[in-house]
């Protein structure tokens, strides 16, 4: 007859059921980091300002197929123009506030 396997290798310092409460049970994996070092610090000097987080949610409109066509255009030239990523979601949310002037 088998022994019972040895289970302590799958022990986390997680609570199981923390992930109820938004993910703060990662916070327990996460090690402390390393001091930056001095290239870091001037690196972060040229770094653009923190970026604060605006809640979204999500809506589904059905749009006729030039405008879609002509969305994915803009969204390509703009992304090779800038040599960044450059969203169609973006480009809706630049019309938007620009037509009711937000």
């Amino acid at each position: 007859m088998k022994a019972k396997p040895n289970t302590d290798q799958f022990i986390t310092r997680k609570d199981p059921s923390s992930f109820l409460e938004g993910g703060a049970a990662d916070a327990a994996d996460r090690l402390e980091k390393p001091k930056p070092s001095a290239i870091d610090v001037k690196a972060r000097v040229y770094a653009p300002a923190v970026v604060t987080k605006v809640h979204r949610e999500q809506k589904v409109f059905r749009l006729p197929l030039d405008l879609i066509n002509e969305l994915k255009r803009e969204s390509y030239e703009r992304s090779m123009r800038t040599g960044s990523r450059v969203t169609e979601t973006e480009l809706v949310e630049q019309s938007l506030r620009t037509f009711f002037k937000i």
